[in-house]
């Protein structure tokens, strides 16, 4: 994202610092994205006692994160469009209230509809919150430090799935539930704190209006951007999604070795994370062919090798490097070719991963039975990247064309 590559640096403020330093106020963004991303997973390890207060089976108290997954998806670009005059900074503000509110009645909830209408508030201020905070992070960033500046971001959603569910199911299996979401809403307090002493006002520009960034949805090249990010991240869903079961029943390793394996990937993710950004502010374009081919290829291979445990290790290594290597760039691919539709492509964009993820997880699934069994997901996943990879090379193609034609003007 770089000043002739993205529109956010063409936002810059007058008055913003340009420090080679990454600012302060990102860290803020990014330990709230944190927060924000423990919170969605949150559910998955106490479904069985939220299941038994209510008395319900644990297939229905998985509504708890399908609910939230649709109103990222959905909600995320509908309130950012809702919101397009507010200043950015009093903005982030009120998504972290909303947030704090959803995650209070979610702890409170005498009934299990309650519960769910507050995961419902909860994820609505999800996707507009981090799509707002990656064009912010843009703006505060130095000059040729954007991607470095967005994997900051993609950094606190990476340890989120690390850390932060994990600490909040511990939390919730000590004190119960309830607690957990109390620990949430708490930790969201402090970030809007945070938020209010270290983050700038963050002025809109004038060219944003959300008029003129609803039209700009249009362009061929940001809807193939987004296309991108739905079948580049898809990808690596439709594989891991159903990686333990590939773990226990193919490679023939314990569920506590599974729980590794998981955290080797975590690693991984972390690690791409921070590579993918420091890349892409120097080559766009090719850390995305470089990210998407070794995904595709490692998600390839691995039915062939991941038999064996230290293979599955290495490769679940490259699988997340690669995976999330991607997700700076791709966000910073969305905002290049959004101009002055920013604010509200980037909200889209959040629900092009969240559309990824259920499309990826939905395909492997069929891979699996297909009769491929469980060497179906990763090879799913291989093909998605393919798709992903042929995405970006028509964004590349559109590009060249127009190089072309201002050359003849």
């Amino acid at each position: 994202m770089t000043p002739s590559s993205t529109a956010s640096a063409a936002e810059r403020e007058p008055g913003i610092p340009a420090r080679r330093r990454i600012p302060a106020a990102i860290l803020v963004l990014s330990v709230s994205i944190f927060v924000i991303g423990s919170a969605e997973l949150l559910p998955m390890g106490l479904l069985v006692p939220i299941a038994d207060e209510y008395g319900l089976s644990v297939s229905t108290a998985g509504l708890l994160v399908t609910v939230y997954a649709l109103g990222v998806a959905a909600g995320g670009p509908i309130l950012t469009a809702a919101t397009g005059r507010i200043d950015r900074k009093k903005l982030l503000a009120g998504l972290l209230l909303l947030f704090i509110a959803g995650s209070l009645i979610s702890a409170a909830a005498s009934h299990f509809g309650v519960l769910l209408a507050g995961r419902l508030i909860s994820s609505l201020a999800h996707g507009t919150l981090f799509g707002i905070s990656i064009v912010v992070a843009g703006q505060l960033a130095p000059p040729g430090r954007e991607g470095a500046a967005i994997s900051y971001l993609g950094m606190g959603l990476t340890l989120s799935t690390v850390l932060g569910a994990p600490a909040g199911t511990a939390i919730g299996n000590g004190f119960g539930w309830r607690m957990s979401f109390a620990a949430v809403a708490a930790a969201a307090a402090a970030c809007l704190l945070l938020l209010a002493k270290v983050v700038p006002a963050v002025p809109r520009p004038e060219s944003a209006a959300m008029g003129r960034q609803a039209r700009a949805l249009g362009r061929p090249t940001l809807i193939l951007a987004l296309l991108t990010t739905v079948f580049g991240f898809g990808g690596v869903f439709a594989g891991f999604t159903y990686i333990s079961p590939f773990l226990l029943q193919v490679t023939g390793i314990s569920e506590r070795a599974v729980s590794v394996m998981l955290l080797v990937f975590g690693v991984g993710a972390a690690i791409g994370n921070w590579i993918g950004g420091r890349l892409a502010d120097r080559h766009l374009m090719l850390t995305l062919y470089g990210a998407l081919a070794l995904l595709a290829l490692t998600m390839a291979v691995f039915p062939l090798l991941g038999g064996e445990p230290v293979p599955a290790a290495v490769l679940l290594l490259i699988w997340g490097i690669a995976g999330f290597a991607l997700v700076p760039p791709l966000n910073m691919l969305v905002l290049q070719k959004a101009g002055e539709a920013a604010d509200l492509a980037a909200s889209v964009n959040i629900s092009a991963f969240n559309i990824g993820n259920a499309l990826g997880a939905a395909l492997g699934g069929a891979a699996i039975q297909s009769g491929l069994a469980l060497s179906g997901a990763p090879v799913a996943g291989a093909l998605i990247g393919v798709v992903g990879l042929a995405t970006l090379s028509a964004i590349a193609a559109a590009d060249r064309r127009r190089r072309v034609r201002a050359a003849r003007e």
